[in-house]
């Protein structure tokens, strides 16, 4: 497809200023070694001309009819996109990120849509068990996790024109070349590993094949992913999109009108959960605290993707949660043979499907037995 010529071609990281502390945000001590810091990064990316236009709620309901077509981007109802920028286009952003950890092997964690890098910090009462990074320090590693582009504390960006797909692999790819020489480390990083979740694991798989980052990369893991899009329609359907400014205008007023966050606390509980293997406050909490919106943009740019998984030479493991409605369609037994046998070019690759989880695998009851699954991948491979 297009954006494989896109994202293989014209994708530049320009010289990279190294990481700096956020003097926004004070540092206090935290048992994990941890600390919040901001990394500036000046891009040239092509963009996709993405013809769709969100003023309203009623805006939001048609787009979601359309990404939901069964016909949805193919010859009889394309995807709205009319061509690309006649060059890249030059941007700078500050990524706010949260570094942990004295490890030589760095991972490098990339949440998904609606959300942000608490993700994988969670900070709900009794959060210990669903915390990745606590557990990833403890297993000897550094970890980076980091807001993407338009979310948290990362740089507010044009829902359309900036928060685009391939905008954010080449932010992926340069966090991978930053870790590697960035003087505040406390550890420089000799090996890194990138684990993504939901839309951060097509992040993850496409920075991965990509000619900027895939020598640098030493393992991946992938969650929240089965490899296609077969199973997007209950996902956005279910989420029950509104415009986020409307919907919370005291926490998201200043955004532009194409971010986007679920109707309530029960949609999340769809799109994301699976009844008994959860608590239902943590639901709550994704809601209220823990989710960010999404960029209209995001979506049609990722779609129109062709991501070369045969390209990707790194150990995967792919984990999965058995009843995500996104990935799988809510049963994921059997579905990942499509991706397994599309990483032909992978050293080894591992797959586990059968976790009792929906698709936020880490906020789930299982997620200490799913982060050692992962830690024990990683150590065998030398990480």
């Amino acid at each position: 497809m297009l954006f494989r010529s896109l994202l293989s071609l014209s994708c530049v990281a320009l010289p990279a200023t190294a990481l700096l502390p956020d003097k926004s945000n004070p540092v206090t001590a935290q048992p994990n070694n941890c600390r919040e810091i901001s990394i500036p990064i000046t891009l040239q990316v092509p963009r996709f001309l993405i013809s769709t236009e969100i003023n309203n709620d009623w805006d939001v309901a048609a787009l979601t009819f359309n990404l939901t077509r069964r016909d949805f981007g193919q010859a009889t109802f394309p995807l709205p996109i009319t061509g690309t920028t006649a060059a890249p286009v030059k941007s700078t952003y500050s990524v706010g990120a949260t570094l942990c950890g004295n490890g030589s092997t760095t991972l490098i964690l990339t949440h998904g849509i609606l959300e942000s890098k608490l993700y994988w910090q969670p900070d709900f009462p009794g959060s210990e068990r669903n915390d990745f990074v606590k557990a990833a320090v403890k297993a000897g590693y550094s970890v980076l996790s980091y807001d993407r582009i338009g979310v948290g504390s990362s740089s507010r960006v044009n829902s359309l024109t900036d928060a685009q797909f391939q905008v954010q692999v080449a932010v992926l790819g340069s966090l991978v070349s930053h870790i590697r020489t960035a003087s505040t480390a406390p550890t420089p990083a000799r090996k890194t590993v990138l684990i993504g979740h939901s839309y951060g694991a097509y992040l993850t798989a496409a920075a991965a094949a990509s000619n900027q980052s895939r020598n640098a990369i030493d393992a991946l893991i992938l969650t929240g992913f089965a490899g296609g899009f077969s199973h997007f329609a209950p996902f956005l359907a279910g989420a029950g999109l509104r415009v986020a400014r409307d919907q919370r205008p005291r926490r998201w007023g200043a955004l532009d009108a194409g971010y986007l966050t679920t109707a309530d606390r029960y949609a999340d509980a769809y799109i994301y959960y699976h009844d008994g293997d959860y608590e239902r406050r943590v639901a709550e909490w994704t809601h209220e605290r823990g989710s960010e919106p999404f960029a209209v943009g995001e979506l049609p740019s990722l779609l129109a993707t062709n991501i070369t998984y045969e390209d990707i030479t790194a150990p995967v493991q792919i984990v999965q949660g058995r009843y995500d409605v996104s990935a799988c369609g809510g049963n994921c037994d059997g579905q990942l043979g499509e991706i397994r046998g599309n990483l032909t070019g992978a050293k080894v690759v591992e797959t586990v499907e059968d976790l009792p989880a929906g698709h936020n695998l880490n906020l789930h009851l299982i997620a200490p037995k799913a982060f050692e699954l992962m830690f024990d991948f990683l150590r065998r491979q030398g990480l």
